[in-house]
């Protein structure tokens, strides 16, 4: 039992070594209303309600693979996504870019943002639109610093320790049946052959009651055939037991 406890703690502190780990940093891009589509003097943020249509084609062309791969390829082990932010109504892109360290996740969150604008502007340039019917880009914020993502990690050290545990109970349970099971059949032998009091061998016996044999003495007479009558009793009153009694 301590010996599996020992194994799946030394399984587990290796997965927790090994297994990898994801560094996560987000940033939120709001897409502004043109100069033409808002009143002068107004403030631009009570036209952004149009701008949804617009905000959908931004974050496919950058999750497309035109986009995507030179950035990716030049940060190996990182990858990003563009989605509109949930959280929100307005027209606002959530960037949220995924590495394996935390330099590597900062350098690819400034680099999605730096495309961003370049981006939206050459979809316009290929509409041909003038200057003051664009739509610009506007950073609300940015993570500064990334968070440590452990799930794979937890997940890893949750399926080692059940596993280990399991194997520990498993293991632990059948030594002690087969223990179980073969004191059984010492404490049935020992009763099916009691022990033994007289451990000389039968052989032996035998030799020696042979040898404690005493031989009869021989007749001085050769046997004729007829029967010497006992001689009487000298004494006629002598009392004999009563076998009765």
């Amino acid at each position: 039992m301590l010996a599996g406890l020992l194994i799946t703690a030394g399984m587990s502190f290796w997965v927790f070594r090994v297994a990898p780990v994801t560094f996560e940093a987000t940033a939120n891009v709001a897409l502004i209303p043109p100069p033409t589509a808002v009143i002068s003097g107004d403030n631009p943020f009570l036209y952004m309600g149009g701008l949804e249509q617009a905000m959908g084609v931004l974050t496919v062309k950058m999750n497309s693979d035109s986009v995507r791969g030179p950035i990716e390829d030049a940060y190996p082990g990182a990858e990003y996504s563009t989605e509109r932010d949930a959280t929100t109504s307005g027209p606002i892109v959530r960037v949220k870019v995924a590495g394996d360290s935390s330099a590597t996740t900062l350098d690819v969150l400034n680099r999605v943002l730096d495309v961003m604008p370049a981006t939206i502007a050459s979809l316009q340039d290929e509409l041909s639109l003038p200057q003051a019917s664009r739509i610009s880009l506007l950073t609300l914020g940015v993570d500064k610093d990334t968070t440590l993502v452990g799930e794979a990690r937890t997940r890893a050290l949750l399926v080692v320790a059940a596993l280990g545990l399991a194997g520990t109970l498993l293991l632990t349970g059948l030594a002690d049946k087969k223990l179980i099971k073969r004191r059984g059949k010492k404490h049935v032998g020992a009763a099916a052959s009691p022990p033994d009091d007289f451990p000389v061998a039968e052989r032996e016996l035998t030799r020696r009651s042979r040898a404690d044999r005493v031989p009869l003495p021989l007749p001085s007479k050769s046997y004729s055939g007829t029967i010497t009558p006992a001689e009487p009793l000298t004494d006629p009153h002598v009392p004999v037991a009563d076998l009765r009694r």
